[in-house]
């Protein structure tokens, strides 16, 4: 009795522990006045807007994009839980705390799964997760990274346990709070494809054997027909409430459309090699990859040895959680950002295949083999002493090296406030739908949130300006880089229709370009920006 008492005490305490310690750290990543990725101002802006009650299906705010046709807020419920945060603090603030709280609750997450299918080494699984770089940059990211994880674990969860009703209410909550949602589906359907395969393969290596056919005497056969009939069933829940999600949503027909371009246009073919698109969109280079996440690669690398080596001792989860891994490495490969997926489910992997391979490993015995056949030699002695000196010195050498880089990464982007004085003169000075002819598609979620009454070039992704018009795509970027020949106030004025041109001050080039010619005249000098009037 005492000892149930102290296990459950225990596995309270190891959720509470891991929560506490994940939160500490992302609020600590997240003690700066800078947001590193711009679109945090996005967020911001979209979660003020459900605050005070301002919902609307359509976004008017890039008239030049697709987006004025086909839009969707693919962060929805991630935004309304935003709104609560936007009412009590400053929104930016409380865009940090949800960011803060979502992170925390993700890791909870994952050390939630492996202990799930107890996992004897879920804490210290957990804990490395902690320390992968990357990873943590990512999900310290002011989005719904951390909440898309957590969506697609607990997604899983219920496919390895069969509730396809908690599936079908997933899949349909996923596409409304991210548009990551296809993982979900792939993921499930992968499991019940490999379940399938799995339990036949093991049926007929047991069809010989004495045992099998007493059990198909007795009519414990039919537990394969079950658990096909199961796995059509989460297959087939997950599809229907993900296709429920795009139908029954505020923002259809036009998410189709919407859905089409950000994950086959930009997240599948990609335009890098046309148009200069956000740096997460760029390949990770294979060798950069492994080093950077030396934490997950050196486990990763022994979990692959064992896995092969003790392939019939492979659970349908373990596999499922390989072809997983192969998938977020491919991915990876050719999109950076993908490493948000990459390294959570390498440590998943690792943890649920190590624990088949070795988990009836009868340690005891061969702690006393070890003892007897090594430590009793002199230079096995110096061996393992001199291995375990330079673990002890590279593990933390690496660990403090990856923290102090990621808090200087993460104090490096949009600080609070940039552009502010210059949005509010635009607002002050301008009329409701009054268009900016602003330096760079990256200005655009700032711009957006101190001031969304006015009308903005591009933004989100420049992506969506080059599908809707390659001609006032190459327009828009030659002036901004001060390489057009032509009438620029015919570009400006004439094909965007601008009111205000607004110059950066670290775009010498366009600046330049915009003073040669009187047409424009200087009305504001901002801490960032210059702020033209257009004739």
């Amino acid at each position: 009795m005492l000892t149930r008492q102290y296990r459950q005490h225990q596995g309270w305490l190891g959720y509470l522990a891991v929560f506490v310690i994940a939160f500490l750290l992302f609020a600590n990543f997240q003690h700066v006045t800078v947001f590193a990725d711009p679109d945090s101002y996005y967020h911001a802006a979209m979660g003020v807007q459900l605050r005070d009650g301002n919902f609307s299906a359509s976004f008017a705010a890039l008239p030049y994009t697709t987006l004025a046709h086909a839009y969707a807020d693919q962060h929805f419920l991630y935004h309304f839980l935003l709104a609560p945060f936007a009412a009590i603090a400053d929104p930016l603030i409380g865009l940090k705390l949800l960011t803060i709280m979502l992170g925390a609750l993700m890791v909870l997450t994952f050390y939630w799964f492996l202990r799930r299918w107890s996992v004897p080494w879920a804490f210290a699984a957990t804990m490395l997760l902690l320390m992968v770089n990357p990873f943590t940059f990512r999900m310290n990211l002011a989005k719904a990274s951390s909440l898309s994880l957590m969506l697609l674990i607990l997604g899983l969860a219920a496919a390895f346990s069969y509730r396809y009703w908690i599936l079908g209410l997933l899949s349909f909550t996923y596409v409304w709070f991210y548009g990551g949602f296809p993982l979900l589906v792939l993921t499930v359907v992968l499991f019940a494809v490999v379940s399938t395969v799995h339990r036949r393969i093991m049926k007929r290596q047991d069809s010989n054997t004495l045992l099998h056919r007493i059990r198909a005497l007795l009519g414990r056969g039919f537990r394969h027909q079950r658990i096909k009939r199961l796995n059509l069933r989460i297959a087939v829940a997950v599809i229907v409430g993900t296709i429920f999600g795009l139908i029954l949503n505020p923002f259809f027909p036009s998410n189709i459309r919407f859905y089409f371009d950000q994950l086959v246009r930009i997240g599948i073919v990609n335009y890098q090699h046309a148009i200069g698109v956000g740096g997460e969109w760029y390949p990770y280079h294979f060798i950069e990859l492994i080093a950077n996440t030396v934490l997950v690669s050196i486990p990763l690398v022994i979990a692959l040895v064992l896995f092969f080596l003790f392939i019939k001792r492979q659970t349908a989860r373990s596999i499922t959680l390989f072809f997983l891994w192969l998938f977020f490495l491919a991915l990876t490969l050719k999109s950076r950002r993908y490493v948000e997926y990459y390294v959570p489910f390498s440590m998943l992997f690792v943890a649920m295949s190590l624990k088949d391979s070795i988990g009836e490993f009868k340690w005891r015995d061969a702690w006393r083999s070890f003892k007897r056949d090594f430590l009793g030699n002199f230079w096995a002695r110096i061996g393992i002493v001199a291995v375990a000196t330079y673990c002890l010195i590279l593990l933390p050498t690496i660990v403090v090296r990856d923290y102090i880089s990621e808090k200087k990464d993460l104090a490096n982007g949009f600080p609070i406030g940039i552009f502010q004085k210059e949005s509010e003169w635009i607002k002050a000075n301008g009329t409701p739908g009054s268009i900016v002819f602003h330096s760079d598609w990256d200005e655009f979620p700032v711009l957006y949130y101190y001031n969304s009454t006015s009308r903005y070039i591009a933004g989100l992704d420049p992506t969506f300006l080059y599908l809707q018009d390659k001609d006032r795509y190459y327009q828009w970027v030659n002036v901004t880089l001060g390489k057009e020949t032509g009438d620029i106030h015919a570009i400006v004025r004439g094909s965007f229709d601008a009111d205000f041109v607004l110059v950066a001050h670290d775009h010498n080039a366009m600046e330049n370009l915009i003073r040669s010619d009187a047409r424009f005249t200087l009305a504001y000098s901002g801490h960032d920006a210059n702020v033209y009037t257009v004739q």
